[in-house]
Order: C-alpha cells, then sequence, then structure tokens
C-alpha cells in the first residue's frame, strides 16, 4: 500500500484543509470521534464513491446497464452523467480497484457511501418513470422492504 502512503502523505493535508475547515480552520467534533477515526471514515468514505463511480464509468458516461437490470428483472441498456463532486475522492485517482475496495471495506461510512450511488439512481429512474417504479416494487414484494431499501 505504497499508494495509499503516499496519498496520506502527499494529498490528504490539502484535502482535509478543503472539505473539512471553514475560515481555514478543520472543524470536527473531537469528542464524539477521535481524528483518526474522521480520516478512517473520510478515507472509506470516498473510496466508496470512488469505486462506485471507477466500476460504472465507460467511455465517459456512467453506465448503469448492470444496475437497473438487476432492480427490474430483464435486461436494460441505460447510461447516463450524475451530478457529484468527484474531484473530491480524486485523490484516489492512482489507487487500484482493489486498494480501494480495502479502503471502502474499513468503515461502514464506505459501504454506505457506495450503496448510497445505487439506490440515488434507482430511486431516481423509478420516479421518472412508473413502469420501472412498478417493475421494482413487484420484485420486492415477497421480502416485505421498500423497495428502495431492497436495491
Amino acid at each position: 500500500m505504497d499508494e495509499l502512503a503516499n496519498v496520506i502523505e502527499e494529498k490528504l493535508a490539502k484535502h482535509i484543509l478543503k472539505y473539512w475547515s471553514e475560515d481555514n480552520i478543520v472543524k470536527r467534533d473531537l469528542e464524539a470521534r477521535t481524528v483518526g477515526e474522521w480520516i478512517d471514515n473520510e478515507i472509506s468514505f470516498l473510496a466508496g464513491f470512488a469505486l462506485w463511480f471507477r466500476e460504472k464509468e465507460k467511455d465517459g458516461e456512467l453506465d448503469l446497464s448492470n444496475l437497473i437490470s438487476d432492480a427490474v428483472g430483464e435486461n436494460i441498456s441505460a447510461s447516463g452523467k450524475i451530478e457529484f463532486d468527484t474531484k473530491r475522492f480524486e485523490i484516489f485517482k492512482s489507487l487500484t480497484s482493489n486498494a480501494l475496495t480495502a479502503l471502502k471495506n474499513i468503515s461502514p461510512a464506505g459501504k454506505i457511501a457506495y450503496r448510497s450511488m445505487d439506490i440515488a439512481v434507482i430511486k431516481g429512474i423509478s420516479e421518472g418513470d412508473n413502469k420501472y417504479a412498478t417493475k421494482m416494487k413487484e420484485r420486492t414484494l415477497p421480502y416485505q422492504k421498500p423497495w428502495w431499501k431492497f436495491w
């Protein structure tokens, strides 16, 4: 994990100053979590998003075919663009997908970040098309969970 050490040494301080500060003062509740926990969660969180985008990105667009096909239970071809501050996780650009997976899994924050992208896309698609929403709801009825929690 020499690459991660380089990211931490060369990029993390700038990242924290940019995303965690107000008036150039880093703001975090150190009674709720230690500095190390905040950093672990941030790394995991960013890795979750970075991995999701890396897995879905194809030729400059997001290939959402597998995600939507799984949700509706049939083969669907879909791509799109999502407005998201991808610069926030750019510090991990040099890391391999395996490294991102490991980092994503170090805290619940990474798993939640990754999964939240799936849920946001599925929820957005279903709100835009009643046909998809109905198919997704029908697939999740046997599980007695709200459809958007299932996916």
